[in-house]
């Protein structure tokens, strides 16, 4: 194999926790030097394909990590939704 992944890197976003995007480097064992960072597809992206980066469970922790996000979301936006409502009922 003449090139390998040489560099794995995601990132979130600081804000919001949700995943942002990925990249991977490639080393080329054949030229001796690194290639040029390419995107992943990681949360329905385009890109390298993730699984030729990592075994299946650390993928899936991944994909797990960014299910939860966005359950926690939706459950916020329920609580948030719900506090209002009781709001609103107190004030009537």
């Amino acid at each position: 194999m003449a090139q390998v992944p040489y560099e794995f890197l995601v990132r979130w976003n600081c804000l919001t926790g949700e995943l942002q995007g990925a990249h991977v480097k490639l080393f080329d064992n054949v030229a001796m030097k690194e290639g040029d960072a390419q995107s992943v597809a990681v949360a329905e992206a385009t890109g390298f394909p993730l699984a030729a980066i990592l075994t299946a469970i650390e993928t899936g922790a991944i994909i797990a990590a960014d299910n939860a996000l966005q359950a926690l979301a939706a459950e916020k936006a329920a609580h948030d939704a719900t506090k209002a409502a009781l709001a609103a009922a107190v004030v009537a």
